[in-house]
């Protein structure tokens, strides 16, 4: 299990640094921020006038406000049997680390944070919140919701991002993608939001050297088999992964969806801010 204050810590440091800056043109956010004072006009809110000002120089002025661009960020936590998987440490903690960075980044910017829990279908949502007791909240479900026997259901989850999320929003989703279609309409979550996909790996599984008889675990379905692995069969995976995610990331351009691979035994915050800025 990770280390939550430690990954508090660095993500403080490390993330979002200049996410607000890079976002003014496409986010609009309430919140407004003194800019200077100017004469009435006609087409200025009443709500704006300064009247102490106008008072003193009996001509009505206003307020003029810069706007304080404010970001609605979905966080998607993908909860696949596969994320149990790991050599130097499982996928699901480094993907609770993932999901922890980009919480604190969103509570520390004073940013609307919202979170899915997926699988099957829907797990668990929390509503927008600025609060920061989503971060305990967030790391407590991730580890509580046990993903063995689990698989994504991406045709759910592309409705559910369709339909459920109204506002305009950063949405980020994390899990290993290992069960993506693309056909699936990925292309018009992008369309409406921006959309990030962290995939999160580990390079064992990518790399596979391991040669005769086991009795494994399908994680996903949670059965067991046996198999036996030959230097020609290790060989096709190995092929077959990569361009499977040739594909993935073909697709990914194609809609124009940011994306990062990390593995697990990456520095997440500096994946993560590559994530952001590419």
């Amino acid at each position: 299990m990770i280390n939550r204050n430690e990954i508090l810590l660095k993500s403080k440091k490390k993330l979002f640094l200049n996410l607000n800056g890079v976002h003014n043109t496409i986010f609009s956010g309430n919140g407004l921020e003194f800019k200077e004072l100017r004469g009435y006009t006609t087409s200025d809110d009443i709500r704006h006038i300064n009247w102490k000002v106008t008072s003193r120089s009996l001509n009505p002025t206003v307020n003029i406000f810069n706007e304080d661009k404010q970001l609605n960020i979905v966080l998607v936590y993908l909860n696949s049997g596969s994320i149990s998987f790991g050599s130097v440490r499982s996928k699901q903690d480094t993907m609770v680390e993932t999901l922890l960075s980009l919480t604190q980044a969103g509570i520390l910017s004073n940013d609307m944070v919202s979170t899915i829990f997926f699988s099957e279908d829907e797990d668990k949502f929390y509503k927008p919140t600025k609060h920061k007791s989503i971060i305990d909240i967030n790391i407590d479900t991730a580890y509580k919701e046990n993903p063995i026997g689990r698989s994504i259901n991406y045709e759910k989850l592309t409705q559910l991002l369709l339909y459920k999320i109204k506002k305009k929003s950063l949405i980020f989703i994390m899990g290993d993608f290992l069960e993506f279609e693309n056909k699936l309409n990925f292309n018009l979550i992008a369309s409406k939001h921006e959309l990030y996909c962290a995939i999160i790996r580990d390079k064992f599984e990518e790399n596979l050297e391991l040669y005769g008889e086991f009795n494994i675990v399908d994680t996903n379905s949670n059965k067991e088999q046996d198999i036996f692995l030959t230097p020609k069969t290790v060989k096709k995976y190995n092929e077959k992964l990569k361009k499977y995610d040739e594909e993935l990331y073909r697709y990914f351009d194609s809609c124009k969806i940011s994306y990062e691979k990390i593995y697990t035994c990456d520095d997440v915050q500096d994946k993560l801010n590559k994530l952001v800025i590419n």
